[in-house]
């Protein structure tokens, strides 16, 4: 985690475009306003308040001098052994033992104050710092060399190459499903369920993994802090018999006290420093950690003036932290004779040997139950989605007639829909059947108007040529009178006789029948004989003799052609610059025939009507033509239009490619 943070740090550093040299000059700017607080506190005598002031930030450093010596810091990793001798006249850089500063000296009347902004530490070394400790380096060293630790280390590794490989693989079929739908949006509903189940389970067992390294390490160093406190309260009470007449410690009797902490330290396995009540070093059972500079004589500045003298926090030599239990140091009578600081190097090797050994442990049962839950999520998702599916098949088989219920045991949502479905195809087929009741009559009631209408039109000049032929009955004219009447009671029966047989065609109209059709070769045997036209009408053709595959009616569709073909030579109507068009066209799922005249074209009141069965705008015509014309194309699945200007008319019809 130290190492996420350091790294983290320096890539913050790396983007704040922020120069060293504005950061030291941002740092002096904040110390001078500091050491002028506490210059003015101490020229008011209130130390508490220096305290507070001095203790605020920990990368500006402050050190106050008496007449008698150092009587308050607030910093004890700088080695202030030698007092560096510089004016007042601002910032001067000065080189410690253990670190590369800038110092500036204040006075404040029976004190003198300096200020540290330190630049550089040299040292941040980790081994040179654990190596520096008695007896911890020792015990990682065995730690290091168990065959288990080995063992559970290469176990985890695994385990986290699995987990990552587990969550690539996720994330790719996410990716890939997501392309593939062009949004989340369009997936489909069990894709939904299968995908946000899969990421929320992988990000779950992620933060919970997360969160157990975090806790390992965190339980690890707490138990490490309660073994410290326990051992400090031991130490404690040996200090305590061992001096228990003693009415104070000083200098003069540190050889002896080093040997008892060195003692002491060897039977608790731990370092041992023992400071005076003026917070300086008395006595310590490794007394090199101060000689090499490694350590400052002065005892943590939090803990020396808190109301707490026992506690356990992190102290740090350099930027390597380490952990440190203070107590006081009593004699038999419960007097306080000074401080007792028990160091204590926590590595990242031993954390790292904690974090594996639990993870060795967990991690097989998080690696089962992840995949038992994607697996079950998957399952799920279909069990969900099925009825669903089932739902969807049925609608797309949908025809009435037919059983279109669903059958779905189970009172969910989904049985909800299923209900409300089976309901809703009972009430179509209910609405249906009366449609097609109402339609049959309506369509009844139209054909006998339309007939009595045709029926009628000749039946009157009819009459009127009877009821001529009556009055002129006995007369010179009746001979003369009968030959015309007698031609025109025949061209109206004729005309009659044709009604009535159109009417007869088109309700004995056979059901359409598709099959596959060659429409290529059936429309060039339509083209060829209507070129053969009484007005000598060009017909031309562009497209394939053959080889067109298409679903249709084979014996109908040829009537279709044949009726676009009659209506745009007709339209033409004997122009000298008639001119018809015929286009056949494919694609790779439908094939279109295009039929263009240069007539007048079709005018747009009459255009929406130009398909209703018995209209017509010609004086002989049923209207039958066009409307037959398109229940054969839609009988077949495909589709007939046109496109109509004072230029011609183009009919289209478009029916499906048979796909091999």
């Amino acid at each position: 985690m130290k190492k996420i943070v350091q790294i983290v740090l320096f890539f913050m550093v790396l983007t704040s475009c922020v120069s060293p040299e504005k950061h030291l000059q941002a740092l002096q700017k904040e110390a001078e306003g500091e050491s002028a607080l506490i210059v003015d506190a101490l020229h008011a005598g209130l130390r508490d308040s220096v305290v507070h002031l001095g203790l605020e930030n920990e990368d500006i450093l402050h050190f106050v001098y008496d007449a008698r010596g150092l009587c308050y810091w607030s910093s004890r990793s700088l080695d202030i052994s030698v007092i560096p001798d510089v004016d007042y006249s601002g910032w001067h850089e000065y080189e410690f033992s253990n670190a590369t500063t800038e110092v500036m000296w204040s006075d404040a009347g029976w004190y003198q104050l300096m200020t540290v902004v330190v630049k550089d530490w040299h040292i941040n070394g980790l081994d040179e710092i654990e190596r520096s400790f008695s007896y911890q380096p020792i015990r990682d060293y065995q730690q290091r060399n168990h065959s288990w630790w080995q063992s559970a280390r290469d176990r985890v590794r695994v385990y986290y190459i699995l987990l990552i490989s587990l969550c690539v693989a996720v994330l790719g079929m996410a990716v890939w499903m997501l392309i593939a739908a062009r949004g989340f949006g369009n997936l489909r509903f069990r894709h939904k369920i299968q995908l946000l189940v899969s990421l929320l389970v992988l990000i779950g067992f992620v933060y919970q993994i997360i969160s157990v390294r975090n806790f390992a390490r965190e339980s690890y160093q707490e138990r490490q802090q309660m073994q410290l406190q326990r051992l400090c309260r031991y130490v404690q009470s040996d200090l305590k018999s061992l001096y228990f007449f003693d009415l104070n410690i000083s200098s003069f009797n540190e050889s002896g006290m080093n040997i008892d902490l060195r003692d002491l330290a060897y039977t608790y396995d731990a370092d041992i420093h023992v400071y005076g009540l003026d917070g300086k070093l008395l006595a310590s059972s490794t007394p090199e950690l101060f000689k090499s500079g490694l350590l400052t004589r002065l005892m943590d500045p939090y803990v020396y003036y808190s109301n707490q003298p026992t506690q356990v926090r992190y102290e740090h030599i350099g930027s390597v932290r380490y952990l440190a239990a203070f107590t006081e140091f009593v004699n038999g009578s419960d007097m306080q004779l000074g401080y007792i600081v028990m160091p204590y190097f926590i590595s990242e090797a031993d954390i790292a040997i904690e974090v594996n050994r639990i993870m060795a442990k967990l991690f097989p049962a998080f690696m089962i139950v992840i995949l038992l839950t994607l697996v079950l999520s998957y399952i799920a998702a279909r069990a969900v989605a099925q009825p669903l599916q089932i739902l969807t098949k049925k609608m797309q088989h949908f025809a009435l007639g037919k059983d279109n219920h669903l059958v779905y045991k189970h009172k969910d949502e989904v049985g909800e829909l299923v209900l409300r479905y089976n309901r809703m195809v009972d009430e179509l087929e209910r609405t249906t059947r009366r449609l097609i009741s109402s339609e049959r009559e309506g369509a009844w009631r139209l054909m006998a108007r339309q007939i009595a209408h045709e029926i009628n039109n000749p039946l009157t000049p009819m009459k009127l040529t009877i009821q001529q032929l009556q009055r002129v009955r006995g007369t010179d004219k009746f001979d003369k009178l009968f030959d015309q009447a007698t031609t025109t009671l025949i061209e109206q029966i004729d005309n009659m006789s044709r009604i009535a047989t159109s009417f007869s065609t088109f309700a004995k109209l056979p059901q359409v029948e598709t099959s596959e059709v060659d429409v290529a070769v059936k429309l060039c045997q339509i083209v060829a004989f209507a070129q053969n036209n009484i007005n000598n009408v060009p017909i031309r053709y562009y497209g394939p003799d053959s080889g067109v595959m298409a679903y249709a009616d084979k014996e109908q569709i040829g009537q279709v052609f044949t009726n676009l073909l009659k209506n745009a030579l007709q339209a033409i109507d004997n122009r000298e610059d008639g001119d018809v068009i015929v286009i056949l066209k494919e694609n790779e799922q439908e094939v279109e025939i295009s039929i263009s005249d240069n007539g007048p074209g079709i005018p747009e009141d009459i255009q929406p009507k130009i398909f209703t069965p018995n209209f017509t705008t010609k004086s002989n015509g049923t209207g039958l033509g066009l409307a037959i014309s398109k229940n054969i194309v839609e009988g077949s699945d495909g589709k007939i239009r046109f496109d109509t200007s004072d230029k011609g008319t183009i009919f289209y019809i478009v029916l499906k490619k048979v796909i091999l």
